[in-house]
C-alpha cells in the first residue's frame, strides 16, 4: 500500500509539472519574431509603414531634433533674440539630434530600426523581387537619416548592421570611429542608388 501511495504521489507531481509547463509556456501576443513578420508581404508592409511613420518629415520638412524643432532661421544672427548656436556656447547637451531615447531626433535609434528591417527582410522567405522593393525603401530612409546627421556634423560613425544591445562586449563594439564626410556621403549615395535600382517606376512599391 505504501509503494502504491509513493508511485501515485510521484505520478501526480509529474502530471502537475507538465501541466504547469503548458500553462506558463504561452506565446507573447504583444511581440512577434522576425519569422512571424518578414516571411509575408502583408505583415512586412506593416513594419515598413512603421518606418515611414518614424522618418517622414512633418510640417515644413521638420525631421525633429534640436535643429528641426527650432527652425533653421534660428541658427543665424538674424534671428529674433539669441541662442547657443549664434553665441558659440554649444555643449553636448545642446544638440539632441544624436539621441539614444525615443525622441524625435533619435537618428541612430531610427537607423538601428532601419538596419534591423533590412536584415530581417533579407533573411525571410519572400520572393527576391519583393524583398528588394521593401529594402529599397529602407535604404532611402537610411540615406535620409545620415543626410540629417552629415548636415550637422560632417562625417559620423557609419552603422549599417544592427549592433548588439546588451553586455560589455556590445558596449565596446558600439564605440565606432568617426567616418569622414566623404565616406558618409558615399554611403548616402550608395543607399540612394539601391533605392533607385530596385523601386518600380510606376509608384506601386509594395
Amino acid at each position: 500500500m505504501k509503494k502504491i501511495l509513493i508511485i501515485s504521489t510521484a505520478c501526480l507531481a509529474i502530471f502537475s509539472l507538465s501541466n504547469c509547463k503548458k500553462v506558463l509556456d504561452k506565446q507573447d501576443l504583444g511581440n512577434f519574431t522576425a519569422d512571424q513578420v518578414y516571411n509575408d508581404s502583408t505583415t512586412t508592409k506593416l513594419s515598413m509603414d512603421y518606418l515611414y511613420t518614424q522618418n517622414q518629415p512633418s510640417w515644413f520638412g521638420n525631421s525633429g531634433g534640436a535643429i528641426g524643432a527650432a527652425g533653421t532661421y534660428n541658427l543665424t544672427e538674424e534671428t529674433q533674440g539669441s541662442n547657443a548656436y549664434v553665441q558659440g556656447t554649444l555643449t553636448m547637451e545642446s544638440v539632441g539630434d544624436i539621441a539614444t531615447s525615443n525622441s524625435s531626433g533619435n537618428n541612430y535609434g531610427k537607423i538601428r530600426t532601419i538596419n534591423m528591417f533590412i536584415r530581417d527582410v533579407n533573411a525571410g522567405t519572400m520572393a527576391l523581387a519583393t524583398k528588394r522593393r521593401f529594402t529599397a525603401q529602407a535604404y532611402f530612409w537610411r540615406a535620409y537619416r545620415y543626410f540629417e546627421l552629415v548636415k550637422l556634423y560632417g562625417g559620423v560613425p557609419l552603422i549599417t548592421t544592427p549592433l548588439d544591445a546588451v553586455g560589455d562586449e556590445a558596449k565596446a563594439a558600439a564605440l565606432k570611429p568617426r567616418n569622414s564626410t566623404t565616406e558618409t556621403f558615399a554611403l548616402i549615395r550608395s543607399d540612394l542608388d539601391s533605392c533607385i535600382k530596385y523601386l518600380p517606376l510606376d509608384g506601386h512599391n509594395n
